[in-house]
């Protein structure tokens, strides 16, 4: 198969497009730089850009995403109207199938610039004629991750804060290796019946944000650490402050994320990713 993968170049991107080629497909990446071809969602929000690229594609994977706004790079640009554009090009250009990647959490009810954005993305996609796979994944953890860099250096200090008063960092993840969501969104790429689905994604082990901390920081050959109880109000208003810092990942609504504990709710889909799905 003739896939396009969209932003390419991001951690996630890249090993998608890594997982397409070891199992034997032609795949072209676009996003703003290292990749095929430059696309950049933050200006390119009409569905005649992508005409002459989605030529002769059979598949197209959304990889593209922000957690922080920042100048032209807006979540109503980068997760609406470039995907809602790209979504009716794919169906001028009869392409069959898009693999979207969201976020665990969105479609939830909770509050947030970036769910919203993300929600009306999925809404987009639904509303149209191609047929399609919503991925939600969990927590991704891979050291080329932003996040992943920061909890193992959380998880170096010598005081670590842990956010809620009454159960410090009892918030409930369950990571996923960047690498088994890209071979899902491959066997979903190769799924024989149309789909037209949301696909939650999570690890096969749920622990707790302190356990996790505490896990990095063994493997770190730290000794123990001063775990100090911090507030949700508290921790809310850093990441709204830290917006403004030259970082990626903690933002107000990573923490709402956090604070709510989002779990899948329905794994039987993946498992059957694992063991039932077979090439076109």
């Amino acid at each position: 198969m003739k896939v396009l993968v969209f932003g390419g170049a991001g951690v996630l991107g890249s090993a998608i497009a890594s997982a397409l080629r070891t199992r034997g497909h032609k795949v072209t990446t676009a996003g703003r730089s290292a990749c095929d071809v430059t696309v950049d969602f933050a200006y390119d929000t009409s569905p005649e850009t992508y005409a002459e690229l989605l030529r002769g594609t059979h598949i197209v994977v959304n990889a593209v995403g922000i957690l922080i706004e920042r100048g032209d790079n807006s979540f109503e640009a980068v997760h609406v109207q470039a995907p809602t554009a790209l979504f009716a090009a794919c169906a001028r250009a009869r392409v069959a199938r898009i693999v979207h990647i969201s976020g665990l959490g969105v479609g939830t009810g909770l509050p947030g610039a970036y769910l919203r954005s993300k929600l009306a993305a999925e809404h987009a996609l639904a509303a149209g004629t191609v047929d399609y796979a919503i991925v939600r994944p969990a927590l991704l953890v891979d050291d080329a991750c932003p996040s992943t860099r920061l909890f193992k250096w959380l998880a170096t200090l010598p005081v670590i804060g842990l956010p809620g008063l009454w159960h410090p960092g009892a918030s409930l993840l369950a990571p996923i290796s960047v690498q088994e969501v890209a071979l899902g969104v491959a066997r979903l790429c190769e799924y024989p019946k149309a789909l037209r689905r949301t696909v939650e994604m999570a690890g096969p082990v749920t622990l707790s944000y302190r356990q996790m901390l505490a896990n990095y920081r063994r493997n770190a050959g730290k000794g123990a650490a001063l775990w100090l109880p911090v507030p949700w109000w508290l921790m809310k208003l850093t990441a709204l402050l830290a917006a403004y810092l030259p970082q990626k990942v903690f933002s107000i609504d990573t923490v709402r994320l956090l604070q709510a504990q989002r779990l899948p709710q329905d794994a039987s889909i993946q498992e059957g990713l694992h063991f039932k799905v077979k090439h076109l």
